[in-house]
């Protein structure tokens, strides 16, 4: 969208400061909103044309759907064509709309050449496409359907057809955490990727449920829904960048989380010295008393501050934070420290989708010692997104960033 547009969007959420948390785009009858998933609120809503250059041009002020690839671009999708709108050029690149046979092997054979009516990336390397009461799964990797499809919803994605949703879709977004939010007229499901299954007690309606979209007129349909994430390097604007002298994992497609330690000892600068004598980096090191960001790796791949000893962690999505101080001392930190470090959180949550929650309980030495399931299990820690600490991961044996009053820093 047009930077006077996202200003606007940035003031109208949070007052002129940073705004919170990625953001999902619903679309519906030429218009568009922007929803906050970090803070859950919506914005007001603006015509598609004029704020999506190319769009309108194209045909595409109402998308049937769109999905993003997580390699800078978006396609959207009308009738039997689609566009490739580039994030970073904030444009339709030139050349679309394309018919969607011929460019999108599989399509045709399926029956899914004349149009869709919602996709998904599932995070893993695959794409969901959906028509009617039918869908494809579509490959990344090879540029193609897979063999086997269509196949029915009914029987295929557990809890859709008990939801009324098996005739067909309207709109589905993964947000990130392991769950994937699928749009059926005025009403709405969250399905587990991990279990497989529409998590119970749905479905419900979208008015009262999503802040703003019943009053921007979006309560009784969504179209389509993508976030703008890239998948490329993410580095924060106002951090030093000092790269880490081991390259980092690639990330495996697991829910995205937020691992905090403590350096254990006084300054930045011994701490960096550490590292580099170890090749135990974190993505970030945060010195509260200078108000010192310092970058190692960028948001989008795995840093190296965790043992792996019980199972895939620094590759785990896991943005890691190393905080100048000691674990003993975080209780009694003083109220700027915390909130230097809740601002470098929100900082992180405004590029990737890590939920601005924890769920665990943070302990002292003594606590962790004498409550070992305050660690997660391997699978605990599969299914976690939010901020935790070193103290919460399978298979470590550390304890900071010992008893932090993490309410605040996530408050």
């Amino acid at each position: 969208m047009s930077p006077a547009v996202k200003d606007h969007f940035r003031d109208e959420l949070t007052g002129g400061v940073t705004t919170m948390g990625t953001g999902v785009y619903f679309f519906r009858a030429g218009r568009y909103l922007r929803y906050d998933r970090g803070d859950d609120v919506s914005g007001d809503p603006h015509p598609v044309a004029g704020n999506w250059p190319g769009l309108a041009e194209a045909g595409f002020s109402e998308p049937d759907a769109a999905v993003n690839l997580e390699a800078g671009n978006l396609y959207l999708f009308r009738g039997a064509q689609y566009v490739r709108y580039n994030v970073a050029a904030d444009s339709v690149d030139p050349g679309y709309p394309l018919a969607i046979a011929g460019n999108w092997p599989g399509f045709s054979e399926a029956g899914f050449a004349s149009g869709v009516d919602a996709a998904v990336n599932w995070g893993n390397g695959k794409l969901f496409f959906f028509k009617g009461p039918n869908y494809l799964r579509y490959d990344i990797a090879t540029d193609r359907a897979d063999p086997g499809y269509p196949l029915a919803i009914a029987g295929n994605w557990p809890g859709l057809s008990e939801a009324g949703f098996a005739s067909g879709v309207d709109a589905a977004v993964n947000w990130g955490n392991g769950k994937v939010y699928i749009f059926k007229g005025p009403n709405y499901l969250r399905y587990d990727i991990a279990t497989d299954r529409a998590d119970p007690g749905y479905p419900l309606a979208i008015a009262g449920n999503w802040p703003g979209l019943k009053e921007a007129g979006f309560g009784s349909s969504v179209r389509a829904a993508v976030d703008l994430f890239d998948g490329r390097d993410v580095w924060l604007p106002n951090a030093e960048r000092l790269p880490a002298t081991k390259a980092g994992p690639k990330y495996i497609p697991l829910p995205w989380r937020g691992v905090l330690h403590t350096t254990e000892g006084p300054t930045i600068d011994g701490a960096l010295q550490t590292f580099r004598a170890t090749n135990f980096w974190p993505t970030l090191t945060i010195e509260p008393n200078t108000l010192r960001v310092v970058q190692h790796y960028s948001l989008n791949a795995g840093a190296r501050a965790l043992s792996d000893a019980a199972t895939p962690e620094n590759a785990a999505r896991c943005v890691q934070i190393e905080i100048v101080g000691f674990a003993a001392q975080t209780p009694t930190w003083a109220p700027e420290k915390l909130a230097f470090i809740r601002e470098v959180v929100r900082d992180i949550a405004s590029l990737v989708p890590i939920p601005q929650a924890s769920g665990r309980t943070f302990l002292d030495a003594a606590g962790v010692s004498s409550h070992p399931g305050n660690r997660m299990s391997v699978a605990d820690w599969k299914r976690f997104s939010g901020w935790c600490g070193h103290q919460h991961v399978p298979g470590e044996s550390h304890w900071d960033p010992g008893a932090i009053d993490i309410d605040i820093v996530l408050g």
